[in-house]
């Protein structure tokens, strides 16, 4: 019976950490997500900044 409470007790254990897991790989992939979108947006202005300066020469 008690090996049975601690396969139990373990188990709720595990699926603690797992949950825990998968919320921080969430947070992780919406951060570069947001990293990604940054770059390109600055890309972008830099792009237009580059064709804007190359026009005038």
């Amino acid at each position: 019976m008690s090996t049975a409470a601690g396969f139990s007790a373990g188990g709720i254990e595990h699926v603690g950490v797992a949950t825990e897991a998968v919320e921080e790989l969430t947070r992780s992939g919406a951060d570069l997500g947001t990293a990604g979108i940054s770059y390109a947006a600055g890309d972008s202005a830099a792009a237009l900044t580059y064709g804007l300066a190359g026009a005038e020469a």
